[in-house]
């Protein structure tokens, strides 16, 4: 259940803020694991690969972009669990993972300057923004909201 502080700005900014945070460093852990994982160079480290055309940037090929690919996937499954620790609440979830997706998008274009252009980076980061949304929204409703409440008589 929303606590009645739960809706105030101050604390929306500071649990969006844990979310961001905590998103981005999850998505460079990831990054870490999978060039250490594929044996790409370290220059792949956190590249976002939205300008890239197909044939170069194509999870199915292995090596960096399976594991550019892999990172950006893994770290929306764990805001899933980021989600039930940070927000617990049903109806802010989507807002945060929108928020966050948003964000991240705007960061992408900020850091290469440039519109995004790789349809399989679009496909990922929408599906998993979607999926992440509604699978947090069941999670926190089923785990947090629907739990027995105890009476003392």
């Amino acid at each position: 259940m929303a606590k009645k502080s739960d809706n105030d700005s101050v604390t929306i900014a500071k649990k969006l803020g844990i979310f961001l945070l905590t998103f981005y460093v999850v998505y460079y852990l990831m990054s870490v694991i999978m060039v250490g994982a594929f044996g790409v160079p370290w220059t792949e480290l956190g590249k976002y690969p939205f300008l890239t055309e197909m044939d170069v940037f194509n999870p199915a090929g292995a090596g960096g972009a399976l594991g550019t690919w892999l990172a950006m996937v893994i770290t929306y499954l764990s805001t899933l669990a980021l989600a039930f620790i940070v927000i617990k609440q049903t109806k802010r979830t989507w807002d945060y993972v929108a928020t966050t997706t948003l964000i991240h998008f705007v960061i992408c274009c900020l850091v290469n300057l440039a519109f995004p252009t790789n349809w399989i980076w679009w496909v990922t980061l929408l599906l998993a923004a979607i999926l992440v949304s509604l699978a947090s929204e069941f999670v926190i409703y089923y785990l947090i909201e629907m739990r027995d409440i105890e009476m003392d008589h």
